[in-house]
């Protein structure tokens, strides 16, 4: 499969896997959001805490990670420039886009690093 290089979808998963690192729950907590649908078991409590929007400091760049293990990412004007699956394995965020294409990030506690840029967690 192709990688991306651009600097969007390597941003959206590098934040999950920040997200993932940063929760390590038990998995026992009824409260408990569902994990996304494509991660690992391992961690599956903490790719709920990866779900919503994280965005580069300039807002440039944005991704969306949903429940349901789906990701939407805007980049720049481009409205869902790319989107598709992802997947939290550890401290990795793996986003498949639609088209073929896959990037991987890294997850930093509260941030998520993704083709040399950091996303912080917006909403």
């Amino acid at each position: 499969m192709p990688r991306m290089t651009s600097l969007g979808l390597g941003t959206v998963l590098a934040t999950a896997l920040i997200i993932t690192s940063a929760c390590s729950g038990d998995g026992d907590d009824p409260n408990a959001a569902p994990p996304a649908a494509a991660s690992s078991s391992a961690a599956s409590s903490s790719a709920a805490n990866l779900v919503g929007t994280w965005a580069n400091d300039d807002g440039s760049l944005k991704l969306e990670l949903r429940a349901d293990g789906t990701f939407s990412e805007d980049l720049g004007d481009r409205k869902a420039a790319y989107a598709g699956q992802y997947t939290v394995k550890g401290t990795t965020l793996t986003l498949n886009d639609k088209t073929g294409v896959t990037a991987d990030g890294t997850i930093n506690g509260d941030s998520i690093s993704l083709s040399g840029s950091t996303l912080k967690k917006t909403g």
